[in-house]
C-alpha cells in the first residue's frame, strides 16, 4: 500500500527522459558542433590563401576533409530524425560558407594556373630563341 508521502515524492520527480529524444538532442548538438569546427577550417583556409607564405594547406585540407566525413556520417545517423531550427539555419549557413570557399579555391587556382602558364610560356619562348640553348651547350661540352 502506497502512503500519501510516496505518491507525493513520486509526482514531483521528473519523468524518466525519452531515450530516443535524448539520442536525438545529442545528435544534433553533435552536428552543430562539427558545422562549427569546419567553419573554424573554412575560415584557416580564407586566411592562408591570403597569405599562402609557408602555409600547410595539406594539413588543412586533410582536417577539413576528416570533418566532413564525420559530418557525413552523422547525418547518416540522423536520417529519419527532424532536425531542429538551429540545426538547419547552421547547415544552411555552413553550405553557404562552403559555397564561397570554393568559389574562392576556384579563384585561386585558376590564378596559380594562368601564373604558371605564364612562366611556362616564357620559358619556352626563351629557349626557343636559342638564349639558354648556348649556355647549355657548353656546360655539357666541359668535363
Amino acid at each position: 500500500m502506497m502512503h500519501a508521502r510516496d505518491h507525493h515524492l513520486r509526482m514531483m520527480r521528473p519523468p524518466a527522459a525519452d531515450p530516443s529524444a535524448l539520442e536525438s538532442a545529442r545528435l544534433m548538438e553533435a552536428i552543430l558542433h562539427l558545422a562549427d569546427l569546419i567553419s573554424e577550417v573554412v575560415r584557416e583556409e580564407k586566411a592562408l590563401i591570403a597569405r599562402p607564405e609557408g602555409a600547410d594547406f595539406s594539413a588543412l585540407v586533410a582536417r577539413k576533409s576528416h570533418l566532413a566525413l564525420e559530418l557525413g556520417k552523422l547525418m547518416q545517423v540522423a536520417e529519419g530524425k527532424t532536425p531542429t531550427e538551429r540545426v538547419r539555419q547552421r547547415l544552411a549557413t555552413l553550405s553557404a560558407e562552403l559555397a564561397a570557399n570554393e568559389r574562392l579555391l576556384r579563384r585561386h587556382m585558376d590564378a596559380v594556373y594562368e601564373i604558371s602558364s605564364l612562366i611556362g610560356d616564357a620559358i619556352e619562348q626563351s629557349t626557343a630563341d636559342g638564349t639558354y640553348s648556348s649556355e647549355i651547350a657548353q656546360r655539357r661540352a666541359r668535363p
